[in-house]
């Protein structure tokens, strides 16, 4: 059997053509490569209809993309913020809980991280540049290429993703202006940046709730980040049949 993996899929909207649900091709292509089959879920569903809708799913993955609207963490609105969409911030806050309480293992890339937090009750950095002042450059596209090394990464050498990632220190990209601020309910810093930015969570008390602010999906090249797909992967496959 091959793990199912849920997609949270986005709401887009190109000029002279009407809107689609859509996830990068190489989120998609990564969950193949690692084993697993991934289906999209669009935004458009209800939410009442989460529980149900996720229990036909043996993993749930939340991918990067636009803010969170600060309404979800009490948080004000930056002139920085774009990309705001609150009917996937709905969906996937919704997802992110239901997945948690059912003990679904969850995989979160850069906005992941923080709709997980969110999800949790934590809240979020709006803008690191203008709040964060003394941190470094974490915002590298559209200048840079995606896969462009920007900085690196501590991970806690007890933690599950150094486990995964067969290691504590790791150079990673980097394309976000917004981080973890306060945790939320559950949830343990595993990897910082030099300049103290959050860029790695996870649950310890769950069977696989990881996520981390970079994109593995963009750096193929590099066991350690194919890792943390397959591990994904493969703790959805240890539920199947049970």
């Amino acid at each position: 059997m091959t793990a199912r993996i849920a997609l949270a899929a986005f709401r887009i909207q190109k000029p002279g053509s009407t809107p689609a649900y859509s996830s990068r091709e190489e989120l998609v292509r990564a969950i193949i490569s690692a084993g697993g089959r991934p289906y999209l879920l669009p935004s458009a569903l209800a939410l009442e209809e989460v529980p149900e809708v996720l229990s036909e799913f043996d993993g749930l993955f939340i991918s990067g993309g636009g803010d969170i609207h600060p309404d979800f963490f009490g948080g004000e609105m930056h002139p920085s913020l774009s990309g705001i969409d609150r009917e996937r911030d709905e969906f996937e806050l919704a997802l992110c809980r239901q997945a948690v309480a059912m003990d679904k293992p969850l995989l979160g890339i850069c906005r992941g991280q923080q709709v997980l937090n969110v999800a949790m009750g934590g809240n979020l950095v709006e803008d690191i540049t203008s709040m964060l002042p003394a941190a470094g450059q974490h915002q590298w596209w559209p200048n840079y290429q995606r896969s462009r090394l920007s900085h690196s990464v501590r991970v806690e050498k007890e933690s599950l993703l150094a486990q995964v990632m067969g290691g504590t220190e790791f150079e990673v990209n980097s394309l976000h202006h917004q981080s973890v601020k306060d945790l939320g309910q559950g949830l343990k810093v595993t990897a910082i940046a030099p300049d103290g930015v959050i860029e790695a969570l996870e649950m310890p008390d769950k069977r696989f709730v990881v996520s981390v602010q970079w994109h593995p999906e963009w750096l193929p090249d590099f066991a350690a980040m194919r890792r943390i797909f397959r591990a994904f992967v493969e703790a959805s496959n240890s539920g199947l049949g049970g």
